[in-house]
């Protein structure tokens, strides 16, 4: 049974019914993706959305079981009878460490609409990944006054050199002001604007800028409720041995022989990652599975 249909989740299935397991995939929303379809909306991305299709594809050749707006719980889970459990339920965006974490909002919140753009915003980007620069691509061309501050010393750091200097182009082209070097400490309102504090990485000098909108990019934190409500009753106590798993070997036998399946979880719902290392998550495990 694998828990989550972004890409982490299909991998995980695709791999597992290519070894011949008979593979339920339980996806929360109405369609697969996860992620993926936010990052998919950038002006320029829309092929990463390749990336889900072939292996939608792939899994419905492969006779897998997929389960759309299901949202498993424990007992969904045991009522039916796996033998093994990969929980790949993704992350949530990770903002509560800063102070004053209600006035911002996510990138995904950003991205997905979920929240309405400002009339100026301020865009921090904790990760160097895509989501930042997308939000201030979108913003921009929807003529909001835009500006990017980067804890890196240059856009998009964590990216190959071609997508960084794509969206080294975008900004240009946008004309959106962006400031490198800096961290966000925290965010306050003043009358009806929000104040952000920023931290000089160089120099520690602190330095406060107001905007309407503050949008927040600094990965995800697991959302590992289901993985740890299931912990307890599996035979492996939830424990992926790492050393079998980078020599992709098949685990350990489990500690506890009466329980009824093994736990294991992959992708964001372990650590914020990028897409290539939540789908290297699941080959790696469920390969020897």
């Amino acid at each position: 049974m694998v828990v989550g249909g972004g890409p982490a989740g299909l991998e995980a299935a695709r791999v597992c019914a290519e070894r011949r397991h008979h593979v339920v995939l339980f996806e929360a929303a109405n369609r697969l993706g996860g992620q993926v379809l936010l990052g998919a909306r950038a002006s320029w991305r829309k092929d990463v959305l390749g990336i889900i299709d072939w292996r939608q594809a792939e899994i419905e050749r492969l006779g897998v079981e997929v389960r759309l707006n299901a949202y498993a719980e424990a007992a969904d889970v045991t009522a039916e009878a796996p033998e093994i459990v990969i929980v790949a339920t993704g992350g949530v965006p990770d903002l509560d460490w800063i102070e004053g974490a209600a006035h911002c909002t996510s990138v995904w919140d950003a991205i997905g609409g979920t929240v309405a753009l400002g009339s100026e915003l301020i865009i921090y980007d904790g990760t160097g990944r895509h989501p930042a620069p997308q939000v201030a691509e979108l913003a921009a061309r929807d003529g909001r006054q835009v500006s990017l501050v980067s804890i890196d010393g240059q856009l998009a750091q964590e990216l190959t050199y071609v997508d960084r200097v794509v969206w080294k182009k975008r900004m240009y082209e946008l004309a959106v002001p962006t400031t490198f070097d800096h961290e966000i400490v925290k965010v306050g309102r003043n009358g009806n604007r929000l104040v952000a504090t920023f931290r000089n990485l160089t120099t520690q000098a602190l330095v406060e800028r107001a905007a309407d909108q503050i949008i927040v990019e600094h990965g995800t934190r697991p959302a590992d409720e289901l993985y740890r409500a299931l912990r307890g009753a599996s035979a492996n106590d939830g424990v992926t041995d790492l050393p079998a798993l980078l020599a992709r070997q098949p685990q350990p036998r489990s500690i506890r022989s009466e329980a009824a399946f093994e736990l294991h979880r992959v992708g964001d719902a372990v650590a914020s990652r990028n897409v290539h290392s939540a789908i290297l998550d699941s080959l790696r495990l469920c390969v020897a599975l």
